[in-house]
Parts: structure tokens; C-alpha cells; sequence
């Protein structure tokens, strides 16, 4: 059995509760995915998420459940770099209000595409053609995992995560969350990907999706 991330010190209820579903805004600002550069990869969470939690990326638990959630740490700020001068980031839940938190849903069993409006056609590495009926697809891999994709002008086969997807979409297992987070308006430290690859072993990459 899959031991739980740690409990850490949790939001009451008499804090303005915490209710993550209706906290996603109609028009989802977006968020700021992790994952590993192997998408087979399967790090274990509950060490990963300790060392977030030490370094001080992640604070509070924010929520009970499969997927856990997390308060921003006090070492948020620092690693990562955002665009602009003047960051604003909402980190408390205030009246049903999207904020700033960072999920760490369970470690899927296979490789997952974890996309959003803002996804694009993947292209070819090859040829750069683009892969339109990429969203048809998507039931097919996720029961298929080990399917290759031919590709529609240059006619290679590979799998669907060695597409390039740019920043707008990708393939893991384990993914860090990072909510209300516009694209391109952060970008994780160096120190950020070393800390990863300290706690898991293995390489990270980043990209951004808006639900």
C-alpha cells in the first residue's frame, strides 16, 4: 500500500475552508507543471514531497484526499524566476477566490498527457509536421501506453511524448502542480531542478496548461 505524503499542519475550516474544486476559475488562469524528463519515470512522492516541504517550496497541507495540496513555502519565491518586476501572487484562500497552491496528484501507472485549452498540435521532431488528431488519440494512449504514433508526412513511428509538444502539454507519471500560474509568467530555478533531481534521482522538465 502507498503510503500518504505527509500531513503537514492544515488549513481549518474556520479559515475560510478550503473547497480546491470551485477555487478553479472559469477561465482557468493556468499552472505550471513539472515532471520528469523520462516519462516512465516513478519517483516516490511521499520523499519528494519532504523535500519540497524542507527546502520550503511547499508549506501547509491545504487538503485531505488522493490528490495532495499544498500551501506555498517560504522558499517559493526563491526558486523560482517570474517575468516582470512586480510579482503578485494570491497564496491565501480568501471567499471561493482562486489562489496560488501546488498539487501532487498520485503517480500514475503508466505515461499520461496532461494537456489543456492552450495545447497545440504537437510536431514531428523529424519533419515538423503537426499531428492534428492529436485530442482523438488521447483515449487510445492512455489504454495503449506502449503505442507509437506514425507520422502523417515523414511516416516515422515513435511515441507520442518524443513529439514536441513546446511547453503546452506533456507526457509523466508524477507531475507537480503548480496552480494559477499564467504561461510563461514563471519558470523554475536551476536550484529548483537540482533540488528535484537530488530527491528523485532522475531529470525534470517544465511546461504550462490552462484547464
Amino acid at each position: 500500500m502507498t503510503a500518504e505524503p505527509p500531513l503537514l499542519p492544515k488549513v481549518s475550516a474556520t479559515s475560510g475552508g478550503l473547497d480546491l474544486a470551485r477555487r478553479v476559475a472559469p477561465n482557468h488562469t493556468g499552472r505550471l507543471v513539472l515532471t520528469t524528463l523520462d516519462p516512465h519515470a516513478s519517483p516516490q512522492r511521499v520523499l519528494l514531497v519532504e523535500m519540497l516541504a524542507e527546502k520550503g517550496f511547499i508549506g501547509e497541507r491545504l487538503a485531505q484526499g488522493e490528490v495532495a495540496a499544498y500551501a506555498i513555502g517560504p522558499g517559493f519565491l526563491s526558486l523560482l524566476t517570474f517575468a516582470g518586476c512586480a510579482v503578485r501572487i494570491r497564496s491565501e484562500p480568501d471567499a471561493g477566490a482562486p489562489f496560488c497552491h501546488i498539487q501532487v496528484p498520485p503517480v500514475r501507472e503508466h505515461p499520461y498527457l496532461l494537456a489543456g485549452r492552450n495545447t497545440r498540435a504537437p510536431r514531428c521532431v523529424g519533419c515538423r509536421a503537426r499531428l492534428l488528431d492529436w485530442r482523438e488519440r488521447r483515449a487510445h494512449w492512455a489504454s495503449h501506453p506502449h503505442a507509437g504514433v506514425t507520422c502523417p508526412t515523414c511516416r516515422e513511428t515513435r511515441p507520442p511524448w518524443l513529439w514536441d509538444w513546446k511547453q503546452q502539454g506533456g507526457f509523466g507519471r508524477l507531475f507537480i502542480q503548480i496552480e494559477e500560474i499564467f504561461p510563461d509568467e514563471a519558470t523554475p530555478t536551476p536550484a529548483l531542478f537540482d533540488l528535484l533531481i537530488r530527491a528523485t534521482g532522475t531529470g525534470w522538465r517544465h511546461f504550462y496548461i490552462q484547464d
